[in-house]
């Protein structure tokens, strides 16, 4: 089945400008399908970061992923939140 699984996940409408966004900072992108929608790097450290209109729902394998998870998990849904979420990141470096 490979990393990607059997299916390709429906990417949300908002996703290329919230990338634009973390990119506009220096963040590097890495898109994939699952847990989450990329893992995003910047001064040596990763986040997994989800995608989401902003009334977008997780879907129930990331529910049941981040019962257990114990790492990052980030979820932006505006191009706002990205330019905070990059911001932060930039600061702690």
């Amino acid at each position: 089945m490979g990393f990607r699984g059997k299916y390709k996940n429906k990417r949300d409408s908002n996703e290329p400008e919230l990338v634009a966004e973390l990119r506009a900072y220096g963040l590097s992108v890495c898109l994939m399908d699952r847990p989450a929608d990329a893992l995003v790097g910047y001064g040596g450290n990763s986040y997994l970061v989800e995608f989401k209109t902003p009334k977008g729902p997780l879907s129930e394998p990331q529910k049941a992923f981040l019962e257990t998870w114990k790492g990052d998990w980030t979820e932006l849904r505006t191009t706002e939140e990205a330019s905070q979420f990059a911001q932060m990141i930039r600061g702690q470096k």
